[in-house]
């Protein structure tokens, strides 16, 4: 493989890797406000199903319908960044990532003169749905920003599977090894957390912010993707937008 080749894989795995650290950090974000604000997650949805299920065996009808709803929009979304990753996916990264900037903004001028709370649950579950197929791997290495039990289990997985000195599958170099990737994990792990501090924060001292910060951090993606897209097309006039 040439210099070339192998330095235009780096830079595409850097980008990679710093867009699913950005939209983890979103999606712990907004999990956190949903939570706070409405006592439904936006993201993790093992958590919506449970206290659905606990809500309605207490006889909270309102609450468990609240969370089946964010449930419901999850999935709608995430149907929705499905059709555009599969119907072109030279854009469709791109496409979701739109889908759920727009929603974000949506819901933050809508909050600003007062919509019910399961409109703004349906809106950030929506959102936080596409999202999910903004990014679907790093490398090789699949991810799904918002579900993080799996992530946490693939993570355990790699560490077993260097201690049994079994070797990665369909390595891209030298580098890529059991403890790169869950490295990787754990980095994206751990901007899942802070993104949910992050929220916890903004909620207590600057809760007119609200999701505002989650959409300028995807517009930034967004802004970055389409100035790099642009120089590329530059360069090849018939590339796809990326």
């Amino acid at each position: 493989m040439s210099t070339t080749s192998v330095n235009s894989l780096h830079a595409a795995y850097r980008e990679q890797r710093i867009q699913a650290y950005v939209f983890a950090w979103v999606a712990g974000y907004v999990d956190a406000h949903a939570l706070l604000r409405f006592q439904v997650y936006a993201s993790f949805m093992s958590g919506n199903t449970t206290r659905a299920g606990v809500e309605a065996v207490a006889g909270h009808s309102a609450e468990a319908a609240l969370n089946l709803l964010a449930v419901l929009m999850f999935v709608a979304g995430a149907f929705l960044g499905a059709v555009l990753f599969y119907a072109r996916q030279a854009t469709s990264g791109f496409s979701s990532v739109v889908v759920a900037l727009l929603l974000l903004i949506i819901d933050s001028v809508a909050g600003m003169v007062g919509i019910p709370p399961w409109l703004s649950v349906a809106l950030l579950s929506t959102a936080m749905g596409s999202l999910n197929s903004g990014i679907t791997r790093v490398g090789r290495q699949p991810i799904n920003i918002g579900y993080v039990s799996g992530g946490l289990y693939k993570l355990a997985e790699h560490l077993a599977l260097a201690y049994r000195r079994v070797p990665v599958e369909n390595p891209t170099g030298l580098h890529d090894t059991h403890f790169h990737r869950a490295a990787l994990l754990v980095a994206i792990w751990t901007m899942f957390l802070c993104g949910g501090i992050s929220g916890a924060l903004v909620e207590r001292f600057v809760p007119a912010a609200g999701i505002w910060l989650a959409a300028a951090a995807l517009a930034c993606v967004l802004t970055v993707r389409g100035a790099r897209t642009l120089a590329q097309n530059r360069k090849t006039p018939n590339a796809p937008f990326q």
